[in-house]
């Protein structure tokens, strides 16, 4: 499923990277065409008032022949500027009779008459790309109306920019495709470690499910049986089968427990679950916990020992922590079996309130040290119950978490444990 997800992730990836290279390469040429176009017509503008200007300068100068204006001033035009624009230019006066002309060899001064015409007629200039013969010309027409009407036409050929554009889009296009296979690869990658989390989440997510069936059902099945005894037994009395209701109601509690630890994760999920913060002292939970448990704990031959300094003074949610502290003492005592467990309350050389519970007892491998906060998680799959619902780490690290403490665990294999709540 989540390969399958992979590669969609890396698809919808690669189209959105597709078609934002697609539109950053349309963007790049279309604006370089749109400045170069724009660049260009305001240089055939300049260019054909300098041509204007030097023919009214010189205009004395030029020779009639047969009742025609016709002069090539050649090269003078680029005593004008420094700048000459490569381009050819055509000048007409009000009959439109040419009094100037420089052209190369291919001329289209014909072709592109009826453009000065339409010039001279409605007195305005144009700007327009024709396509003549083979080639795309750029013609500007610009009308004069000072000492006589008169347009100058300038004109060029587009054949040196059509292959510098196939040239620019041969490069946009390969740099696009290249730079999409790269980013596609990235993607992937990035994708897959994107995924993981999600990944051991939806695994944690199944065991979970798996595990709280798991512990549903096993007291479910226990009092099913004790019942079926019960009412197998159509003579006998409460007192004669009160062993097999006392099983039954013992699960019972058990079931209890787990659902209303189910309860309180789902609403801590949910972020219902509301802190009633107020100010106590966090010496009086522990010590009233710490006696409670101590009964416990000499009963199984243990060593119980708490050291607790006086008045340690807390603002936090009271029932809360309480659970939190119930949770560290009554777990070492449960995987205790010989030795002892230290409870002790301090505040260290920074000001900070420590709260430690350690014990002899069976430890934690390193291999599961990080997951001894998931919920039902148990380090050893294959041990008994032992009244457990692998649910009260999970609820002692979100009670630490939601009060911004911190919780963390020490451990070696049958050496013992440390839990540390940092406030």
């Amino acid at each position: 499923m989540f390969r399958r997800l992979h590669f969609k992730l890396t698809a919808y990836m690669g189209l959105i990277l597709v078609l934002f290279m697609a539109f950053i390469a349309a963007g790049i040429y279309n604006f370089t065409r749109i400045v170069f176009e724009d660049g260009n017509k305001e240089l055939m503008k300049s260019e054909a008032l300098r041509i204007y200007a030097y023919r009214s300068i010189t205009y004395s100068n030029f020779r009639t022949t047969e009742g025609t204006v016709l002069q090539r001033i050649g090269p003078s035009v680029a005593l004008m500027g420094s700048k000459r624009l490569d381009a050819c230019y055509v000048i007409y006066n009000g009959d439109m009779e040419v009094v100037y002309s420089e052209e190369d060899e291919v001329k289209i001064s014909d072709d592109i008459q009826n453009l000065a015409l339409e010039s001279l007629e409605e007195k305005k200039d144009s700007y327009v790309v024709r396509k003549i013969g083979r080639f795309n010309y750029r013609i500007y027409t610009r009308y004069f109306d000072t000492n006589g009407q008169s347009v100058v036409q300038v004109y060029q050929n587009t054949v040196n920019e059509e292959i510098l554009w196939s040239f620019l889009r041969t490069v946009l296009y390969a740099t696009g495709c290249s730079g999409t296979a790269i980013l596609l690869v990235i993607s992937f990658i990035f994708t897959g470690e994107a995924l993981k989390p999600v990944k051991e989440t939806w695994g944690r997510q199944r065991e979970f499910v798996a595990d709280a069936s798991h512990e549903l059902r096993t007291p479910l099945t226990v009092i099913q049986t004790n019942l079926d005894v019960v009412l197998s037994d159509e003579e006998g009395t409460v007192e004669e089968n009160e062993i097999w209701l006392d099983n039954a109601y013992s699960e019972t509690r058990v079931m209890a427990k787990l659902i209303d630890q189910l309860l309180i994760l789902a609403k801590a999920d949910a972020n219902e679950e509301k802190l009633d913060m107020t100010e106590f002292s966090f010496t009086e939970v522990a010590e009233n916990v710490c006696q409670n448990m101590e009964i416990i704990a000499r009963k199984k031959g243990l060593d119980f020992q708490f050291d607790l300094e006086e008045d340690v003074k807390i603002k936090a949610d009271y029932d809360k922590i309480r659970r939190l502290v119930v949770i560290l003492v009554d777990n070492a005592v449960k995987y205790t079996e010989n030795g002892k467990v230290s409870v002790r309350l301090f505040t260290d050389k920074n000001k900070r309130k420590m709260f430690t519970v350690e014990d002899t007892g069976i430890g934690i491998a390193k291999k599961d040290l990080e997951r001894i906060f998931d919920r039902f998680y148990r380090a050893d799959k294959a041990r008994h119950r032992e009244g457990g619902t692998g649910l009260g780490l999970s609820i002692a690290k979100w009670i630490a978490d939601v009060h911004k403490y911190s919780l963390s665990v020490e451990s070696e294999i049958n050496e013992g444990s440390k839990f540390t709540l940092r406030m």
